[in-house]
């Protein structure tokens, strides 16, 4: 999809959430200024009133749930979207929503869903688009690694004793901790090749870990696949396998890891092609406005055509024609005699 450039009024752009929300926002963006503010043991004043004094032009807010109708009026932005980055079954929740979010509602303009289709409850919500958790990519520099033999295993995603205690027996496994800061979640990933991973529900809809893992460049092995509408497609981008050939299956990476490089390439590339931060919120803030009002916004992306004066060209007089002898052929110059036909 071609998004246009960014409207000359959009300069910057706040994010506010949970602190481990911040590796899903840019670091920079070459569309505006971005800047996250974090939400801390609930505070939302705080964080409301420092992107009021920033001066943000529009803002976006991971689970919009959160905030009360009072506070989501003081937001500040002439667009404010709110992230859903997860499944959302809570009534309350949902009213809270209709009561925040809509044209004319003092809060969201907008709101995202990580997943397509919504309820019928959540579908009458201004939904603007399907947006999993996006990644910053530009935090994770490194490539796809094949040679680096650590596994790591989240523990809240982790397998059954026997299976990890036979991975144990072949590989050294690093454990993540649940009560890890975004920092250490990004150190482990950083020092592993591998993340194995069990849940009982699609990957990615309540834990971004593994499409943190492949924008690290990790091979991901897992006993259940992504939603259908992300298109992570199994042994094309990730090895799905059930715990109990895990074992196996590392021992086979570890063996032969040249045959498992074109996994890790292309879950590494899908994250920058469809997962990318960056590119996933400019995109969302271009489809706020353009729906919002499609004429204004459209007339403040036309770029001015600037008046130049017509060129004055001298026109020669023809000249008489002259007999074309061996006297008259000339050899090209050096430049135009190395351009090839």
């Amino acid at each position: 999809m071609r998004v246009h450039p960014p409207s000359p009024s959009l300069q910057r752009v706040a994010f506010l959430g949970e602190p481990a929300f911040e590796p899903h926002v840019p670091v920079q963006a070459a569309w505006a200024q971005v800047r996250f503010f974090p939400v801390t043991a609930g505070q939302w004043e705080a964080a409301i009133d420092a992107a009021r004094t920033w001066g943000a032009d529009a803002t976006l807010v991971f689970r919009p749930q959160d905030v009360t109708p009072e506070l989501a009026a003081r937001l500040p932005g002439a667009m404010r979207i709110g992230i859903i980055p997860s499944p959302l079954f809570s009534a309350a929740e949902i009213e809270l929503l209709s009561r925040t979010s809509g044209p004319d509602a003092k809060g969201f303009r907008w709101l995202t869903y990580l997943e397509t289709p919504a309820s019928p409850e959540l579908a009458r919500l201004p939904l603007l688009q399907t947006l999993p958790l996006p990644v910053d990519t530009a935090r994770c520099a490194t490539g796809p690694r094949l040679d680096s033999r650590r596994v790591l295993v989240a523990d809240w995603a982790s397998p059954s004793l026997e299976a990890l205690e036979a991975l144990r027996k072949i590989v050294p496994v690093d454990v993540l901790s649940a009560h890890a800061s975004p920092d250490e979640v990004t150190r482990a990933l950083e020092q592993a090749g591998t993340l194995v991973y069990t849940s009982r529900d699609l990957m990615g809809r309540f834990d971004p870990l593994p499409l943190l893992a492949m924008a690290h460049g990790l091979l991901v092995v897992a006993d259940t696949v992504f939603a259908s509408d992300w298109y992570v497609e199994p042994e094309d981008e990730f090895l799905y396998r059930p715990d109990g050939q895990w074992a196996r299956a590392v021992d086979e990476v570890l063996r032969m890891p040249v045959s498992f490089r074109s996994v890790r390439i292309r879950a590494w590339q899908k994250m920058r092609e469809a997962f990318d931060a960056s590119a996933c919120f400019q995109r969302v803030l271009h489809d706020a406005h353009l729906f919002a009002d499609p004429v204004a916004h459209l007339a403040s992306l036309t770029p001015a055509r600037p008046s130049t004066p017509a060129a004055s060209v001298a026109v020669e007089p023809p000249r008489a024609p002259e007999a074309l002898g061996a006297e008259k052929v000339t050899r090209p110059s050096r430049s135009l005699a190395a351009v090839p036909n």
